[in-house]
């Protein structure tokens, strides 16, 4: 059934005839001159037209220099309104909306749009008001009555809500859609007897339409009325075995009594039907899936049943991505991973598969299978820049810095344009490369490239503050960038270590401590280089005893500068790195 949702469409799709608008009047009442009447018809028009060419800023001055010679034309107005909402302003295109309806409440298209705008900006009992009355003019018109019943709806009058559906299912007869929309609102209304009424009387007037069985098994169910629910549910697959939403709501039924084993046979009967399309399949196997998840319940049987699917459908893609991602989900990485692959190589061209696929390996660790994973998926989807993205990280975490910083480039020509944010990240995973590769000067450069797409970069922000910060350089720009992260993450242990340790570095030991402290404060497992930083803080504020307790934390901990550590706790001494 057609609705009247979009006011832009309905505003293109108008076509607005001069003569039967009663254009020509002065602002007096009148009749225009001829002189005006003719420069009204040429601005007129001439908007008209540039509105076709797509000149809409020519089509919006032209029209209001044509309103500005007949101040009464509901044309010209009704032309303009559209425009005036596309600039914000929402009270003159009302009130031009409104004056073209009320100046003529035959005009259809006026009184559609006008009603259309109010529904959608929240005035309810105007848009009844006009609904109304055009349902009045146009008692043939379904739509309409539709449109009426939602206003009601959005206002909170259910029942004449209800009433408009009734009225159109008098006119047009009984409909899926109406009494769809009439069991919600009984719904809504906590009428349950007459959602059981509609249900039945749905399914007398359709009586071998099973899809109708079930609804009213539903609705059965629902209310309490257990065994007629399972009677209708037999007497849909009586007629109907292949509909697997039957099934699906039988296991509902058996659910409810507490039947697990007559549950997962209903399951199984649906799956297994060789009727039902995959499709199907898969979505009942999917609300299966979350349902058992959902109410920690025991997961084993689902491989079994996944075992039965990929029998069935061995060469279906989506069978083998619903079972990797079920996999994955309970952490059965190489498992899944094989299913994901499989799946890749049905559909090479999906990149879905490819993005899971390697996203299992960076989860893991697995920087070699990223690599040749990403490649190869590069092949089939050039243009997925994540793809690019993560065999960059790879390639870095595995010392490969020109491959890393080839994929981020090539990544970045498939970043949207206005996209700032996106470029933003890319150009500072570029300069992540170029510091981890030892160019400081060129990473320094991607960072700053980076902050000027977007100021709030917070990784940028706080990698490039830290950096600084090791080398005692640009402090105050590293204080003001990191001071940035934190009042954004003020709970971030990374953040405030670096924070802390621009502090030590421009000598503010107390502040310092202050920071370091909160940051291993809100650590749940600090790591060695705060516990490292941390003594280093407290030896410059003389505490040497405690200096040396963490930095043997920091040793314990698995420092990557062990060997400076133990010359440290060796000589109870700062040693600079």
């Amino acid at each position: 059934m057609q609705r009247y949702r979009s006011f832009v469409w309905l505003c293109a799709g108008l076509c607005l005839v001069l003569t039967s608008c009663g254009l020509y009047r002065n602002t007096a009442g009148g009749e225009l001159s001829d002189e005006a009447r003719q420069k009204f018809e040429y601005f007129y028009l001439e908007a008209e037209r540039q509105k076709a060419l797509g000149h809409n800023d020519a089509a919006f001055d032209l029209m209001c220099r044509a309103a500005e010679i007949d101040t009464t034309s509901a044309a010209a107005r009704f032309f303009l309104a559209p425009y005036y909402l596309q600039l914000g302003n929402y009270e003159q295109a009302r009130t031009d909306l409104r004056y073209a309806a009320e100046q003529y409440p035959g005009n259809y298209w006026y009184n559609v749009v006008y009603a259309n705008f109010s529904q959608q900006s929240g005035q309810h009992d105007e848009a009844i008001r006009i609904w109304s009355r055009l349902l009045k003019q146009n008692p043939d018109k379904g739509e309409i009555n539709s449109a009426l019943a939602e206003a009601y709806t959005a206002k909170g009058d259910l029942k004449s809500a209800v009433a408009c559906y009734d009225s159109l299912e008098s006119a047009m007869g009984m409909m899926e859609p109406i009494t769809i929309e009439k069991l919600k609102l009984y719904g809504y209304m906590g009428n349950r007897d007459a959602m059981v009424a509609e249900a039945e009387k749905l399914q007398r007037t359709f009586p071998q339409n099973t899809d109708y069985m079930r609804l009213l098994g539903d609705i059965y169910l629902e209310v309490g009325r257990d065994s007629a629910a399972l009677s209708m549910y037999d007497r849909a697959l009586a007629l109907e075995p292949e509909n697997g939403y039957v099934y699906l709501s039988k296991a509902g039924y058996y659910e409810k009594k507490g039947d697990s084993i007559a549950y997962n046979n209903e399951i199984r009967n649906a799956l297994m039907n060789r009727h039902i399309d995959v499709n199907t399949k898969l979505n009942i196997f999917s609300t299966y899936i979350i349902d058992l998840m959902k109410k920690k319940q025991e997961l084993n049987r689902v491989d079994s049943l996944f075992a039965d699917m990929l029998e069935q459908y061995p060469q279906e893609e989506p069978v083998h991505r619903l079972f990797g991602m079920y996999l994955s989900s309970r952490k059965e990485f190489t498992r899944a991973e094989e299913q994901y692959a499989i799946a890749a190589d049905l559909a090479p061209t999906n990149p879905e598969n490819w993005l899971q696929l390697i996203g299992l390996y960076l989860y893991q660790e697995k920087y070699p299978e990223v690599i040749e994973v990403g490649k190869r998926a590069i092949q089939y989807v050039p243009d997925q820049k994540d793809i690019y993205m993560y065999v960059a990280v790879a390639s870095t975490q595995t010392k490969s810095y020109a491959e890393a910083l080839d994929m981020l480039e090539t990544g970045l020509t498939y970043v949207d344009e206005r996209d700032n944010e996106t470029k933003s990240f890319f150009y500072g995973q570029m300069g992540d490369v170029y510091h981890s590769s030892g160019d400081r000067e060129k990473a320094y450069a991607m960072y700053d490239k980076a902050l000027s797409y977007n100021a709030s970069n917070i990784a940028v922000l706080n990698n490039y503050s830290y950096f600084l910060a090791t080398e005692g350089r640009d402090l105050d720009k590293a204080e003001r960038m990191s001071a940035q992260t934190v009042k954004a993450e003020p709970d971030n242990a990374t953040y405030l270590d670096t924070y802390a340790w621009i502090f030590f570095k421009k000598g503010d030991y107390s502040l310092a401590r202050l920071y370091m402290k909160n940051a291993l404060d809100k650590s749940p497992e600090a790591s060695a280089e705060l516990f490292e930083h941390y003594g280093d803080i407290l030896y410059m504020l003389g505490e040497v005893d405690e200096a040396v307790e963490y930095w043997q934390k920091a040793l314990d901990a698995g420092s990557e500068s062990a060997e400076l550590l133990k010359e440290k706790i060796k000589q109870k001494k700062y040693i600079e790195p």
